[in-house]
């Protein structure tokens, strides 16, 4: 869990703008909500042109902040973390 707590707060300092970006398209619905933690992924490093890990990790921070609210991502998310 300490692991995790860290690659939050890293994501967090690191990338605030890239979260507040992210934020704004899920609120309009630009990014769609409803996909799957890879095609969920796959969207995020399109539109900003980041690597599979950032990601994850964007989607990570957004799920835990209830802005990614998506029963497949959570459960696959959960199976992530748990290995």
């Amino acid at each position: 869990m300490k692991k995790a707590v860290q690659v939050q707060n890293q994501i967090d300092i690191e990338d605030d703008e890239l979260i507040e970006d992210a934020t704004e398209l899920l609120e309009t619905g630009v990014f769609k909500n409803d996909l799957n933690l890879r095609m969920t992924i796959t969207m995020f490093q399109r539109r900003f042109r980041i690597g599979w890990h950032r990601g994850f990790n964007l989607a990570r921070v957004l799920r835990n902040r209830s802005l990614l609210v998506n029963p497949i991502v959570d459960e696959e998310i959960s199976e992530k973390i748990s290995r």
